[in-house]
C-alpha cells in the first residue's frame, strides 16, 4: 500500500517538473545586463562627476529650484575659449514700488542656494520691494593641476649626433634636386650594417656638432601645461560677479545692493577697487556679513576707501566669535580714520537656528531701507 502512494507521489513531482520545464522554455527570459557593462558604466560617471563636479552640482540645483528662477549667464574665461554658462537664481519683487536690485555672493565651496542665510536672504527680500540675484561662484580649487614630480622619460628624449642629423638632411636635399628617394636593395641591406668609411657621409656644419650629444627634450606634457594654466579662483569669480551685475544693469536697475557672505565680502571689494572713487552715494550700497578679509583691506580699510566714502555700508560682525569680534573692532576704526559717513556695524550672535537668521534677514531688510532706498526699477531701452 506505501509502496503504491509512493509510486503515485513520484510520478506526479516527475509530470510537475517537466511542464515547469517546458513553461520556462517557451517564455522568453528578460536580459540581464552583465557586470562588466554595469561596471564601466559606473566608472564613466565617477570620472565624469570629477571631471565636471562644477558643471554637475549647477545642473543639480538647477533641477531643485523652479525653473522661473533660473538664470544662465554667460561668462568667458579668456578670449578663445567658448562662453561658460554660470547658474545664478533670482527672486523678482513682491511688491508694485521697487526698491531695486540686491546681488547675494555666498561662501567659498557654497552654492546659490545654501540653506543656511543665503536661500532665506534671496527669498524673503522681494517682500520688501527687492529684486534679488544668487549667483553661483566657482570652486576655489577647480583649476589646480598637480605638479609634475618625476623626471623626464628617457623615450621622451633624443639625442642629436650628427649620423642623426646628417641623415635628417639627406632627405631635404634630395628633395630640393627633385629627386625621388630610391627603394633599397637586398645588397644595400646586406651592407647596411657595415661601419662607414666617412667618405660618402653628407658634411655636418658647425652649429649641429655643436648640438651633438646634447638631449632634445621632447616633453609630452608641456603641451598640456598651456591648458592647465587657468586663471585663479579669484579671476573667475570676478567675472562671475560682472556678468551677474551686467544682467541687473540690463534688467534696468540703477540701484544694486552687494550683500558678500565671508569670503563673498572679500570679492566685493575686490570688484569695486578698480572704481571706488567713483562711487557715488545713491546707486550702490554694501552688505558685508561675517567678513573674512584679505590683510590688505582687513588693516588698510582706510586706504581703502579714502576720504569721505559716502555709500552706505553695513558690516555685521559675528559676536558670538571672539576673532570675529576683534576683526571687527579693527575694521570700525580705520572707518573711522576714513572718515565713512553711512558706516554701520552692527554686532549680532551667529548661529545656524532660524531665530538669528530671522533676525538677521530683518537687520539687513530695514538698513536697506532707510540707508539705501531705491525708485521702482523700469526697463531701459536698449537704444
Amino acid at each position: 500500500m506505501y509502496i503504491k502512494y509512493t509510486v503515485l507521489l513520484v510520478l506526479f513531482l516527475v509530470c510537475t517538473i517537466s511542464r515547469a520545464e517546458e513553461e520556462g522554455a517557451s517564455t522568453p527570459s528578460a536580459p540581464v545586463e552583465s557586470p562588466s557593462e554595469s561596471t564601466s558604466e559606473s566608472v564613466a560617471s565617477m570620472r565624469t562627476g570629477v571631471l565636471n563636479a562644477e558643471q554637475l552640482e549647477q545642473v543639480a540645483l538647477s533641477e531643485a529650484v523652479k525653473p522661473s528662477e533660473l538664470v544662465w549667464l554667460k561668462v568667458k574665461y579668456s578670449e578663445p575659449e567658448e562662453s561658460v554658462s554660470v547658474l545664478a537664481l533670482e527672486q523678482k519683487p513682491r511688491m508694485a514700488q521697487g526698491q531695486g536690485a540686491v546681488l547675494i555672493l555666498h561662501d567659498k565651496e557654497q552654492h546659490a542656494d545654501w540653506p543656511y542665510l543665503i536661500r532665506p536672504l534671496r527669498m524673503s527680500l522681494p517682500d520688501a520691494g527687492w529684486h534679488t540675484l544668487s549667483v553661483n561662484l566657482p570652486y576655489e580649487d577647480a583649476q589646480k593641476f598637480p605638479e609634475r614630480s618625476m623626471g623626464v622619460k628617457v623615450s621622451d628624449q633624443i639625442i642629436l649626433t650628427g649620423q642623426i642629423s646628417s641623415a635628417l638632411q639627406v632627405p631635404a636635399v634630395r628633395a630640393e634636386q627633385g629627386e625621388k628617394p630610391s627603394e633599397p636593395s637586398k645588397d644595400d641591406a646586406s651592407t647596411e650594417e657595415a661601419p662607414s668609411s666617412g667618405e660618402d657621409e653628407v658634411p655636418v656644419d658647425a652649429e649641429a656638432e655643436k648640438q651633438e650629444r646634447e638631449n632634445v627634450d621632447i616633453d609630452l606634457a608641456g603641451k598640456n601645461k598651456a591648458k592647465n594654466t587657468g586663471l585663479s579662483y579669484k579671476e573667475r569669480a570676478l567675472l562671475h560677479i560682472k556678468a551677474a551685475i551686467d544682467y541687473l544693469q540690463g534688467e534696468g536697475y540703477q540701484n544694486i545692493v552687494i550683500v558678500g557672505y565671508r569670503a563673498g565680502a572679500d570679492l566685493v571689494l575686490d570688484h569695486i577697487k578698480p572704481n571706488v572713487s567713483k562711487i557715488r552715494k545713491r546707486g550702490f550700497a554694501l552688505v558685508m556679513v561675517d567678513p573674512m578679509l584679505q590683510t590688505e583691506y582687513q588693516t588698510g580699510l582706510a586706504e581703502f576707501f579714502g576720504k569721505n566714502f559716502k555709500a552706505p555700508i553695513l558690516d555685521i560682525v559675528n559676536g558670538a566669535s571672539l576673532e570675529s569680534r576683534e576683526l571687527g573692532r579693527e575694521r570700525d576704526i580705520g572707518a573711522r580714520m576714513a572718515a565713512i559717513k553711512n558706516y554701520h556695524q552692527v554686532s549680532l550672535t551667529a548661529h545656524q537656528g532660524g531665530a538669528f537668521q530671522q533676525s538677521l534677514i530683518r537687520r539687513i531688510r530695514f538698513w536697506l531701507d532707510k540707508y539705501a532706498p531705491g525708485m521702482a526699477a523700469t526697463k531701459v531701452s536698449p537704444q
